[in-house]
């Protein structure tokens, strides 16, 4: 799994900057958030995996919003992915 670079839709200077600084790294991802205008806040859960995933998302975009980038390394998305599974209901099998 690779990292992630995210760079604030207002600041594209950055976003070129980095494509040019960094290139293509077979490590990293750069990614141009293109949300724009104001965030809505999403309901919390009272799941305590929820709060992390929540908690990290807000993270993310103050960071976003401060400083105009953002990096989420391969152990934080492969934590925030596996906190979102387990807010899945399970499916049962079909045909059963």
């Amino acid at each position: 799994m690779t990292g992630l670079l995210i760079i604030s839709a207002y600041r594209p200077d950055l976003y070129d900057d980095a494509l040019r600084s960094i290139g293509v790294a077979p490590d990293l991802f750069i990614l141009l958030d293109r949300r724009v205008g104001e965030r809505r806040q999403q309901p919390r859960t009272p799941d305590a995996g929820g709060m992390r995933v929540d908690r990290r998302r807000i993270d993310i975009d103050d960071q976003l919003r401060t400083s105009g980038w953002a990096f989420v390394s391969p152990k934080e998305r492969e934590a925030v992915r596996a906190a979102i599974a387990s807010q899945r209901p399970a499916t049962s099998a079909r045909g059963n």
